[in-house]
């Protein structure tokens, strides 16, 4: 009498080592999709706060250090409306005339982690960018050197 659909002696456990090499491919691709999605809401969040960061300068500020009679300066604006933990490298192209290009910069810090790889240097740091047209010239001149942030 034949066993039907058996397998051949010595190959009941191939199937367990199959899964033991491809588990960790399998975590690295599920932590690697996880932390990409997660750099990525962070980039978007960074950008948004280039973008509002942009808006304020193109509209005109009374102050840069107390926006809106906020109390809080131009950069710690910007960083709250960006929600990253810091910015660093702050920057601010102020265009010449109105109609001209209003460039918002700055570097955020990107938490990755992905299992049993190690994450570049290059990986630990995104910039963010927003261009808007001049409407208006702010009150008094932007008053930070390039790459100073103004005390956020």
């Amino acid at each position: 009498m034949g066993h039907g659909g058996s397998t051949a002696h010595g190959e009941g456990g191939v199937a367990a080592v199959e899964f033991a090499i491809l588990l960790p491919v399998l975590v690295v691709l599920l932590f690697g999709f996880i932390q990409f999605g997660i750099a990525f809401n962070t980039k978007i969040q960074a950008t948004n706060g280039a973008r509002e960061g942009a808006r304020m300068v193109v509209v005109g500020l009374d102050s840069w250090d107390d926006v809106s009679g906020s109390g809080k300066g131009y950069w710690q604006l910007v960083q709250e409306r960006a929600g990253v933990g810091s910015i660093s490298n702050c920057d601010v192209q102020v265009a010449a005339a109105i109609g001209g290009t209003v460039t918002v910069a700055f570097d955020y810090p990107i938490d990755l982690t992905i299992p049993f790889l190690p994450t570049p240097t290059s990986w630990q740091q995104g910039r963010a960018t927003a261009s808007m047209r001049m409407e208006q010239f702010s009150q008094q001149p932007y008053p930070w050197p390039v790459g100073a942030c103004g005390g956020a």
